[in-house]
């Protein structure tokens, strides 16, 4: 008999979404092997933990969280069409999972933006791993897109 693959759909929620984690570890711990993963937003910043396997230190870094660090990850900007700019947070990103492209994940992954211009969804399969995730991550007037 064929064996099933299993795709795991990650969706966006802001705070809400760190219980992807959770679900991830729980399917693992039932021995259930995900083969390919996609991911919006919050759902993209985990799924690509996971597909580089770099869950573990995201969980870290998440669960260390307190009001104040939450805060100082802030770094408030009336540039380039958003309140905040993001940087701090994606440094951070960057240094948890440090490929560089969407083709070198230990597992097919694809993160699910939108184009601004069209309101079209669009679905990043290749390339730049940090710019998908951030352009997935990306709301008018908060974020400014990429």
């Amino acid at each position: 008999m064929r064996k099933v693959k299993i795709g795991l759909a990650l969706g966006s929620g802001a705070a809400k979404g760190w219980a992807h984690i959770g679900v991830i570890n729980a399917l693992e711990r039932a021995g259930i092997e995900i083969d390919v993963v996609a991911g919006c937003s919050v759902g993209a910043l985990v799924g690509s933990a996971y597909v580089n396997n770099r869950l573990p230190l995201m969980e870290k870094w998440v669960s260390a969280f307190r009001y104040w660090d939450v805060i100082r990850l802030m770094d408030v900007s009336w540039q380039r069409g958003g309140l905040l700019r993001g940087e701090r947070v994606f440094s951070h990103v960057r240094q948890l999972i440090p490929n560089d492209t969407i083709e070198h994940c230990h597992k097919p992954f694809g993160v699910v933006a939108t184009n601004l211009s069209t309101g079209r969804e669009l679905w990043l399969t290749e390339g730049d791993l940090h710019q998908a995730v951030r352009a997935s991550c990306s709301m008018p007037v908060l974020l400014p897109p990429v």
